[in-house]
C-alpha cells in the first residue's frame, strides 16, 4: 500500500508564516522515500482535508498525519481527532489515517533551544571592551582567550576544575575546540600518569608513530622538532601495501607491526584505524609498553570496543569513549601536549 506524509501545521493569514512549513515539508521529503505535503489546520490551504483528498486521487492509501505543534492542546485533544474522524467516515476502510503525537519536550528540541540562546548571549557582549573583541576577531592571542572564554562558558566554571584539573583540562579544551563540541569534553578519558609520561616523552625528543597521513601531517612539525622529535607513518609503505595484500589484513595492522620494536618509550597515535588501535593493545599485552597511546579511532565498526579496550590497560593513555573521535581529535591531543610541553597553554 503506497503511503503519504501529511505535515500539519496550525495555519496563518500572513502567507509568509506559510512558508516555514512548507520548507520542513520539503526537507522531510528530502530524507524519506515517501512524498510528505504541507497542509494547515486553519487560515490557509491546503487543508487536511485537501490533503487528504489529493493523496487519494494519487491511488494513496494509507496516509500519516504529523502536526507540527508543540504540545498538546485543544487542537490536538479535540479538534484534529475530531476532524480525522470525519475523514475516516468519508473514506472508510479503503484508506487509512495514522496521526502521531505532538513534538513534546524532545532533547533535540531543547538543543535548538540552547543554541539560540548561545547565539543570543554571543551577540549581546555585556560590556564595550567585549564588543570590541566581537568585532576584531584578527589577532590570534585573542582568538584564543575568546576559543577558551566560550569553551568555559559552555561547559560550566566547575567542569574543569572537578573533572579534569591541570594539564589534562589543558588537552581537553584543545580537542573541544578542535571539534566545535562542548559535548565532547564528557567523552575523554585519561590514564593517571598520561599526561606526565606523554610530555617526559616529548621532552626525551619522542618518536610518534601514527597510524594515518592525516595524524601525521597535522601534528605540529616545527614543535616537534624543537623538542628532538619525529613523526613517523608506514600506512602507505609498499612493504606494508604488500603484506596487507597478501595476508588479507589490514594496513593499519600491518604498519603496526612493521614499527613494534621501536614503540617502547615513544608515542602512538591512532586517529583513524580501530585495528591499529587493537592491534597496539595486542603488542602492549605481549609485554611492549610505550610512554602513551593517543587512541581516538572513530567509526561504527570497532571504534568504541577497541578503546573500551585500552581503558583496561596500565599503559599511560588519552582516548575518547563510544564511536566518536577522528583524526582531528587525536591531533589536538598531540598539539595540545606539545604546547604544554614547550611551556605554553594546550589551547
Amino acid at each position: 500500500m503506497k503511503r503519504g506524509v501529511l505535515i500539519l501545521g496550525h495555519g496563518s493569514r500572513r502567507q509568509a508564516a506559510n512558508e516555514g512549513l512548507k520548507r520542513l515539508a520539503m526537507m522531510v521529503q528530502a530524507s524519506l522515500s515517501m512524498q510528505a505535503v504541507p497542509t494547515y489546520f486553519q487560515f490557509s490551504r491546503p487543508s487536511l482535508d485537501d490533503g487528504v483528498a489529493s493523496y487519494v486521487n494519487d491511488g494513496i492509501k494509507e496516509i500519516i498525519i504529523v502536526p507540527t505543534l508543540l504540545f498538546p492542546g485543544i487542537h490536538l485533544k479535540e479538534d484534529i481527532p475530531e476532524a480525522l474522524e470525519k475523514l475516516k467516515q468519508q473514506y472508510g476502510s479503503e484508506v487509512r489515517f495514522h496521526l502521531t503525537p505532538a513534538i513534546g519536550p524532545d532533547p533535540r528540541l531543547a538543543e535548538i533551544i540552547m543554541e539560540r540562546v548561545q547565539s543570543a548571549v554571543e551577540s549581546s557582549p555585556q560590556n564595550d571592551s567585549e564588543a570590541a573583541s566581537y568585532s576584531t576577531i584578527c589577532n590570534p592571542d585573542e582568538i584564543t582567550r575568546l576559543s577558551r572564554t566560550r569553551i568555559e562558558d559552555a561547559l560550566g566554571e566547575n567542569f574543569f576544575r572537578e573533572r579534569f584539573p591541570g594539564p589534562a583540562g589543558e588537552v581537553v579544551r584543545r580537542v573541544v575546540h578542535a571539534t566545535g563540541s562542548p559535548d565532547v569534553a564528557r567523552l575523554m578519558r585519561f590514564h593517571p600518569q598520561a599526561v606526565d609520561s606523554g610530555l617526559a616523552a616529548l621532552k626525551k625528543g619522542a618518536q610518534l608513530f601514527t597510524d594515518v597521513r592525516m595524524v601525521k601531517v597535522g601534528i605540529n612539525r616545527a614543535a616537534l622538532r624543537e623538542l628532538g622529535g619525529k613523526t613517523v607513518c608506514l600506512i602507505h609503505h609498499p612493504k606494508v601495501r604488500e603484506e596487507a595484500e597478501a595476508t588479507g589484513l589490514t594496513r593499519a595492522i600491518v604498519a603496526v607491526r612493521a614499527c613494534s620494536e621501536s614503540l617502547p618509550g615513544n608515542i602512538v597515535v591512532v586517529g583513524n584505524a580501530p585495528t591499529a588501535l587493537e592491534e597496539v593493545i595486542n603488542l602492549v599485552e605481549q609485554g611492549i609498553r610505550p610512554a602513551l597511546i593517543i587512541g581516538t579511532p572513530v567509526g561504527f565498526v570497532g571504534a568504541a570496543e577497541s578503546k573500551a579496550r585500552l581503558l583496561g590497560q596500565e599503559v599511560p593513555f588519552i582516548t575518547m569513549i563510544g564511536p566518536q573521535g577522528g583524526s582531528s581529535v587525536a591531533v589536538s591531543v598531540v598539539n595540545a601536549l606539545l604546547a604544554l610541553a614547550r611551556g605554553d597553554a594546550g589551547l
